[in-house]
């Protein structure tokens, strides 16, 4: 987990238009919900969900840009591929005018 707790951003910067379309997402909010239980990748994350892969991996991409979930272990699959587990950055978000 990151050792920072705190995800400050400003109203006036992009990242707070960025993270107020990914909270807003259905599909962003299920995957959040699903996380907050456990950890997983995003096959697993699309089967559980019923979800689309392809639209687990795009909604996982932007939930990372946003810093509310990261990736810090992985795997290797049987064809050799990196797999990413995801989590919760777990960080309180505060969002000031300036």
């Amino acid at each position: 987990m990151s050792k920072e707790k705190f995800l400050l951003v400003s109203l006036q910067e992009d990242q707070a238009k960025k993270l107020a379309q990914v909270i807003s997402n259905e599909t962003c909010r299920q995957i959040l919900d699903y996380l907050a239980d456990k950890d997983a990748t995003e096959s697993q994350i699309a089967k559980d969900l019923n979800i689309p892969l392809s639209t687990v991996h795009y909604n996982i991409q932007q939930l990372v840009k946003g810093n509310l979930v990261v990736s810090e272990e992985y795997h290797y699959s049987q064809k050799g591929k990196e797999v990413a587990h995801y989590k919760l950055a777990n960080k309180y978000i505060i969002i000031a005018p300036q």
